[in-house]
């Protein structure tokens, strides 16, 4: 992984012994690849070069970044430099941090971009980082591109990873150096080299190829690499097999989402397209059609038929309800004569008169919906009474009536008397 120092709170302000700031780097002129703070004629010492690292390590942990790229800088070839023989873990260590400063600028947003560093100048640093210019770089201070230390490759494949919109770019770069080292590392038996190559291996096969899509030439260059071993070829396919599986998932799952996401822009579409048209012409639907004129004629003659149909038993009930009313007349006039047969034969006959009277109603279409309203309130009435608490509330209820009744007649006796 790219080895970034994190940014720690922000930096104290300058004071007046501090050489370098932000401003006078803007002021320098821009190092090239090929400059080197020392003359051919003069060499630095590696004591130098690690304590010019350790100050640029200081400026960057304060968040002094341009500061610490200017200080970075000139030591950058001499790292690399057989004159001054700079051990091989200094050398990894000056690259490191450098390609921490480019990563840590190219995180950076466009506003914090141009307040660190100007405008033009974090374009510039960060369209080197995208367009893997700073691959070119490293190649131009190592000399070759086989010389170049396998960690700092690595560092820049991780480099190219984060940021590289392209990585065919990353591809190339990486097969030229595959294709250049084996000559040039010297002994393969080294255990470092051997480990920074299957890093290299596994940065190429499961994260650039990839990228780019070419998942069988993944699984070709895996089976024939002769820098792996079988457990760790078995381990890269089956990795390779689980990430192509991922990505199908997930291209799937996105066209799925897509096409839904479409249908239901159509459904809406063709709804508001409905509902335009009901509102631009709505006479249309409301003017009657010679189909729905004759079924409306159909209907209106079988409704005539059915009152003419139910004229005969309407007047069958009305006579029906004029004997009903004679006999209770009838029943009425017995009554009056005071007699206990007749006052039985009364009851008995206005009993039948009101059953027969019912059972006429519930024959017609009013008397069956009055006796479905007395069922239903009826039943409303003993349900009512059936539970502890109505039964309460109505009992205080007549009892106010009752008490108010009482009060009132007693008042108006009280008048009366008066």
């Amino acid at each position: 992984m790219l080895r970034v120092i994190p940014y720690p709170p922000p930096p104290r302000p300058m004071i007046n012994g501090d050489k370098m700031s932000g401003r006078h780097l803007h002021q320098q002129p821009r190092m090239t690849s090929s400059v080197s703070a020392s003359t051919p004629e003069q060499v630095v010492a590696p004591a130098t070069v690690s304590r010019v690292y350790r100050v640029a390590t200081n400026l960057f942990l304060t968040r002094r970044v341009p500061d610490a790229l200017m200080v970075l800088q000139p030591i950058i070839a001499d790292s690399v430099s057989p004159r001054v023989r700079c051990s091989r873990t200094l050398r990894i260590k000056v690259w490191s941090l450098y390609f921490a400063i480019l990563d840590a600028t190219a995180k950076m947003g466009p506003e914090e971009g141009k307040k660190v560093w100007g405008a033009q100048e974090w374009r510039r640093i960060v369209s080197r980082v995208r367009s893997g210019a700073v691959w070119n770089e490293a190649i131009q201070i190592y000399g070759e591109e086989g010389r170049i230390d396998g960690d700092v490759v690595n560092t820049l494949v991780m480099l190219l990873l984060a940021h590289s919109q392209d990585q065919t770019v990353t591809q190339k770069k990486i097969e030229a150096y595959l294709s250049a080292a084996p000559s040039l590392l010297g002994s393969e038996d080294d255990p470092k080299a051997v480990s920074q190559r299957v890093k290299l291996m596994e940065l190429y096969i499961l994260h650039v190829l990839p990228r780019v899509g070419d998942w069988e030439y993944a699984r070709e260059f895996t089976q024939m690499s002769p820098d792996l071993d079988e457990e760790q070829k078995e381990a890269f396919q089956a990795t390779l097999d689980a990430l192509q599986k991922d990505k199908e998932e997930t291209e799937r799952y996105s066209q799925e989402l897509e096409a839904r996401k479409e249908a239901e822009w159509e459904k809406e579409e063709q709804a508001e397209r409905e509902r335009q048209k009901r509102e631009l012409s709505p006479s249309i639907s409301t003017r009657p059609t010679p189909r729905r004129q004759s079924v409306q004629g159909r209907a209106k003659r079988s409704k005539a038929g059915s009152v003419r149909g139910d004229s005969p038993t309407e007047e069958k009930m009305m006579r029906k309800q004029a004997r009903t009313r004679s006999e209770d007349t009838r029943g009425a006039i017995s009554a009056r004569g005071g007699s206990t047969n007749k006052n039985t034969t009364s009851l008995f006959s206005t009993t039948t008169a009101l059953l027969n009277r019912l059972q006429s109603q519930v024959h017609t279409a009013r008397g069956r919906f009055m006796l479905l309203r007395t069922v239903i309130m009826l039943a409303m009435v003993v349900w009512m009474t059936s539970k502890r608490r109505v039964r309460e509330k109505v009992r205080r209820l007549l009892m106010l009536a009752w008490i108010k009744t009482t009060r009132t007649v007693g008042m108006g006796m009280k008048v009366t008397y008066i």
